[in-house]
């Protein structure tokens, strides 16, 4: 008997210092590929979040880091969120979702004419757009 309110006594302590975590954790991340209108390419990362929330970044090597945020529980294939980037400029991308909802292609286009293409999941540019440079839009 003794064993076993020691043992109770030990989870209670225990269970006291336990922290249950309110931040929204990673669930997914998805890699994000493309290039600009120019030819220069960038990379970077989806990231879907338990609470509902995504948010996604693209890198040009040696330039600018743009992101944006959009709800990952959006039914809807085809969302247009709003791009910021570290460098002051600003924009919209076109995101558009197979059925699994993390593969497809995002279009943007910021507010000093920037334009850019990108692919993300299980998709490639080659698939998503063809060979070559990307598209004017």
């Amino acid at each position: 008997m003794r064993i076993v309110a020691s043992i109770s006594l030990l989870c209670l302590g225990l269970a006291g210092c336990v922290t249950v975590s309110t931040e929204p954790q990673p669930i997914l991340r998805i890699p994000v590929t493309g290039q600009l209108s120019n030819g220069v390419a960038a990379a970077g990362q989806a990231t879907a979040f338990n609470n509902g929330r995504g948010e996604f970044w693209v890198k040009i090597p040696g330039g600018a880091r743009c992101a944006g945020d959009y709800a990952v529980r959006d039914p809807n294939p085809t969302m247009v969120v709003p791009v910021m980037c570290d460098n002051g400029r600003k924009g919209q991308a076109v995101i558009a979702r197979r059925t699994d909802l993390v593969t497809g292609t995002a279009i943007v286009r910021l507010n000093d004419g920037t334009r850019g293409q990108f692919v993300f999941g299980n998709l490639t540019f080659e698939q998503a757009f063809g060979s070559g440079r990307a598209r004017t839009f």
